[in-house]
């Protein structure tokens, strides 16, 4: 599961003491939680987006509390139904590949969850714009240009034929849903969403 060792020995010291890409992995494993399990952290994490990047003490204290309760929430939860987020698949579909970091993977497959949750009816469009833009400031991937669309459609379908019952998408900020998985135009225009041709952007 996503995050499951993420804030394993948390502590202001050795945050502040981590190589920059390993805060920026912690954050977007943060930023998952808060959008996934608890809006209200989330919000925080929005709110003190600045003084987290920087580091603050007081900041940092503050965010491991709150990051160890959603985190723990967010575990036991699904531990208890054995029920899990959409982006657990696309986290998997993403890793195989081995081109993205820990961090990209994570914030990438994050999108892809909103994404398929707004062109499923269950967030709006200004729901999946805040999720994904929070993430901007971290300096994690809000899209890539290492895979195609299709090659990553794919693997997806290989990944899902092990996959039984539901899964959960978000219905609002903070609060997911039980329901299947959506079908295959929405994943693959979601691929899509994330997806951009390096010499087409380069030429505009």
């Amino acid at each position: 599961m996503i995050s499951k060792e993420a804030f394993k020995d948390l502590n202001v010291a050795n945050i502040k003491g981590a190589d920059p890409k390993d805060y920026i992995t912690l954050m977007s494993h943060a930023l998952r939680l808060g959008a996934l399990y608890k809006a209200k952290f989330f919000l925080w994490l929005e709110n003190n987006n600045y003084e987290l990047i920087a580091q603050d003490e007081e900041t940092l204290e503050h965010f491991i509390k709150e990051a160890l309760n959603v985190h723990k929430k967010a575990y036991d939860e699904a531990e208890e139904r054995e029920l899990y987020f959409a982006d657990n698949i696309f986290y998997e579909v993403l890793k195989e590949t081995g081109k993205f970091t820990e961090a990209d993977c994570v914030s990438l497959s994050l999108v892809l969850l909103a994404f398929v949750s707004f062109k499923s009816d269950l967030i709006s469009n200004e729901e999946y714009l805040e999720i994904r833009d929070l993430l901007v400031p971290y300096k994690v991937m809000i899209s890539q240009c290492k895979c195609k669309a299709k090659d990553l459609f794919d693997i997806y379908k290989k990944h899902i034929k092990n996959c039984e019952g539901n899964t959960k998408l978000l219905c609002k900020l903070g609060k997911g849903i039980e329901t299947s998985l959506p079908g295959d135009d929405i994943i693959l225009s979601a691929f899509e969403e994330i997806t951009y041709d390096e010499k087409s952007w380069e030429k505009e």
